[in-house]
């Protein structure tokens, strides 16, 4: 049973202010051991996770460590590697320290209540006001700013700072018992971080069983007076309640941090001799404080603690699951950056499972073996990625008419007010001096093209690609007539880009609100053509003309992607930007551009985006084979990825050469669109043996296919399948080579080409049709020849 005690977060004021004084000089001095006591744990230590243990930023030194003098919670060992940081930490630390004169003022004004107006005359309300502070509206910007405060410390990943962001929070807490800024949803993955489990459980406990009638009102009742609650008891009762997103999250996290370390103590990689605690150091997983308390008092019983922790683990991975289905793919997704505070969110939705991971991403990540359990247990969940959404054939939305007094025929739609342009751009990528073109066809036989320009339309120099060239070609559309002297009061830019599309109808938002910085705060590219575009948009809605985009699949876009390719091989170098109106050189009519020859061969894109010299080590030959029959193009980061993924034509096939796609939502699902649409995506190279079996099995669900993790890296005799290359490809691969190989299991015969056994549900060597596309696996490890000959046939090279 729960001991019920003294608030373990706040108590009084006197005991607050021994904790958390605000001396005469300005800074806010932190006695956290003071803070907290847990009187279970004896002279166990809380286990802090190797992100947040103190050391120096530069060298990892833990010993001897000089704090910064400004912001108090990033360490170093010495002057020399303080100054080399500055650079680095000066934002976090400038941003830290304007957050806290903000607090200071706000804190002065609120203790001079007879200059505060919006006091009424109250008196202080730290005296008089503590445990109903938001009702008191003059106090509302004191706790905003106090939230800063407590955000600003929060972007630095260091023990202090978080101890320091958890004090804030708790003492609003106190002086704000309903807490009507949600910061109950915050403290327990604070909590978790800093090792301190017991007092997450009962934090999470009492706001799970506070009764529905309770008075906040009344300071006089408990309060978060929930202390040594049973770890081990039924969840139950916990999920009966209302409980949030947060509290469910990490409730899984503790359960099966709990569960790992005991676990771990049971199956012997610990000594469990009575003098216990000399004999963790050392170990690749030594227990938390909880851990070490159950382990002291009831070694006999770890088995069963263990399994009874795992099972409450598994039933809360679907309590979350129902209350959020997006949560679990969210979070452990690698390609979205540091998740971001969504302005408005409904429960169940994607942005609800976004505003969690702002607040607690970080103690999963922090928690060793976290993620890896996740990615494997709540693989039953994953839902089929469906692609792009169908997309209506221009013909459906529009119809060629001509227009009176003008001699273009232009495609108008069913209005009769609306023209519609098609817009793209190409650029010959991954070259020493790459060239890019844009097009735009604004009617029937009616095309304008160039090639982009060395110099931007502010002057400044940029680097040709093809996210440029699409921008500059949507710029072109809405500049290439005077639309509204013909009449239309709407263009509609027509584009395969998701770029040219999503970026001018959603990221350009989050963009100019971050002082046009990306979620990672990198700076845009590009910048000076979307203020161009958004600017040509501010203008012509300015004259009562509405400039919308819309995506279109690619095969509908051709005419605008010969022309821009043509553009690129053979435009005239423009040196300085300048607007293409009609009549220019630029402007042509045609009636031949979507005849015009592509390039002839097959086009290639390896993805290489991690361990991509390992790759090109073992598998240099397969590469130079490769390179001999096709045009290939490599992307080695995920910028390129994207950029090559999101260009308009569709490369044949796609060589997924590491595990990277795994971890990426965004390139999997670019990915998934090209194989749904009839590319030929190989998993091949670096991928089986840089892949765990969450990730292997969560990557086929997600294309709906029941293919899970086999028998890892045995090398046996493998025997080709003639039934399933047939007898073409049979004649021409070997008919059976030794290979080390990660299987793949629970395939459909027709797609095993290559297995150690005629009737196995098991092959090394697979291929299946998904979507329009195929989908081939190569689990061998070692690039031998008969993997090699194998990847070739499954892109077309072979014979």
């Amino acid at each position: 049973m729960p001991v019920h005690g003294p608030p373990a977060f706040m108590d009084d004021a006197e005991r607050y202010a021994a904790c958390f004084d605000y001396n005469c000089d300005g800074d806010w001095d932190i006695n956290s051991d003071d803070y907290y006591s847990d009187d279970s744990s004896g002279s166990i230590e809380a286990r802090i996770s190797d992100a947040l243990e103190p050391r120096c930023l530069v060298c990892s030194e833990t010993s001897e460590l000089l704090k910064c003098g400004r912001c108090k919670v990033v360490s170093y060992c010495g002057a020399a590697h303080q100054k080399s940081h500055q650079s680095k930490h000066k934002a976090d630390c400038n941003a830290i320290q304007k957050a806290k004169q903000a607090l200071e003022r706000e804190d002065a004004a609120l203790r001079n209540p007879n200059r505060n107006p919006l006091l009424h005359g109250e008196g202080n309300p730290f005296d008089s006001g503590v445990g109903h502070f938001w009702g008191i509206s003059g106090t509302r910007d004191y706790m905003r700013a106090r939230y800063a405060a407590a955000e600003a410390l929060l972007k630095v990943p260091t023990q202090a700072a978080v101890e320091m962001a958890l004090d804030h929070f708790t003492d609003m807490l106190r002086l704000n018992r309903s807490d009507n800024m949600g910061l109950r949803d915050i403290i327990p993955g604070l909590l978790m971080r800093l090792g301190r489990e017991q007092e997450c459980y009962d934090f999470i406990k009492w706001w799970a069983t506070v009764s529905d009638d309770y008075d906040w009102g009344d300071v006089a009742l408990p309060y978060l007076d929930v202390r040594n609650a049973d770890v081990f008891e039924p969840v139950d009762q916990l999920c009966a309640g209302n409980m949030s997103l947060s509290h469910l999250a990490m409730l899984t996290l503790l359960k099966l941090s709990l569960h790992l370390d005991l676990n771990a103590h049971h199956t012997g990689s610990m000594n469990s001799s009575d003098n216990y605690m000399d004999h963790y150091e050392g170990f690749d997983r030594p227990p938390g404080r909880l851990a070490q308390a159950i382990i002291r008092r009831d070694k006999r019983n770890i088995s069963t603690a263990a399994e009874t922790l795992e099972d409450q683990y598994h039933t809360l991975c679907q309590v979350v699951h129902e209350a959020n289905p997006h949560f679990w793919d969210a979070l452990v997704d690698d390609g979205g950056g540091e998740p971001t505070m969504p302005v408005l969110y409904s429960r169940g939705s994607p942005e609800e499972a976004q505003m969690v991971l702002y607040h607690c991403k970080r103690a999963w990540q922090e928690s060793e073996d976290a993620l890896v359990m996740i990615e494997a247990d709540t693989c039953s969940f994953v839902p089929v990625y469906k692609g792009p959404s169908p997309l209506m054939p221009p013909t459906t939305l529009n119809f060629w008419t001509c227009l009176s007094g003008h001699d273009r025929v232009r495609f108008v739609n069913a209005k009769l007010a609306q023209v519609l342009v098609f817009v793209d751009g190409a650029c010959s990528n991954g070259q020493d001096d790459p060239r890019a073109g844009w097009a735009v066809v604004h009617g029937l036989d009616e095309v304008a093209s160039g090639r982009v320009e060395d110099e931007g339309p502010f002057g400044d120099r940029s680097v040709a690609t093809s996210n440029r060239a699409e921008l500059r070609a949507a710029i072109t559309a809405l500049r290439l007539s005077d639309w509204d002297y013909e009449g239309f009061t709407g263009i509609v830019i027509a584009a395969d880009s998701s770029y040219v599309v999503d970026g001018a109808t959603s990221w350009t938002k989050t963009w100019v609100r971050n002082g046009w910085k990306t979620k990672n705060r990198d700076r845009v590219k590009n910048r000076d053509l979307w203020e161009l575009l958004l600017g040509d948009v501010e203008r012509l809605d300015g004259y009562g003309i509405d400039v919308s985009f819309w995506r279109i699949p690619r095969e509908q876009n051709a005419d605008a992607d010969v022309a821009a390719k043509k553009a690129a091989e053979k435009g005239t170098a423009e040196p300085k930007f300048r607007d293409v109106i009609l009549g220019t050189p630029e402007h042509r009519s045609t009636t031949t551009a979507a005849n015009s020859g592509a390039p002839a061969g097959r086009r290639i894109l390896a993805l290489s985006l991690e361990y991509a010299d390992l790759f090109e080590d073992i598998f240099g030959s397969l590469v130079s084979q490769i390179f001999s029959k096709a045009a290939i193009e490599r992307a080695a980061t995920y910028g390129a990825a994207i950029s090559a993924l999101s260009q308009g034509s569709a490369p044949d096939v796609i060589l997924v050469t590491d595990a990277a796609i795994t971890r990426r939502r965004n390139i999997f699902e670019l990915v998934a669109d090209q194989l749904y649409r009839g590319s030929t995506v190989v998993l091949m190279g670096c991928f089986s043996n840089m892949v765990n079996g969450g990730q292997f099995d969560r990557f086929f669900a997600r294309l709906g296919l029941p293919w899970t993790h086999g028998c890892s890296y045995q090398r046996v005799t493998t025997k080709l399948r003639r039934e399933a290359v047939g007898d073409r490809l049979a004649d021409r691969l070997p008919s059976e080579y030794s290979q080390k190989a990660l299987f793949v299991k629970s395939l459909d015969r027709s797609a095993a080409w290559y297995a150690e056994e005629e009737t196995s549900t098991e092959a090394a060597v697979a291929m299946a049709k998904v979507g329009a596309g195929k989908l081939g696996y190569v689990g061998d490890v070692n690039g031998e020849d008969g993997s090699n000959a194998a990847v070739l046939a499954m892109c077309g090279l072979l014979g």
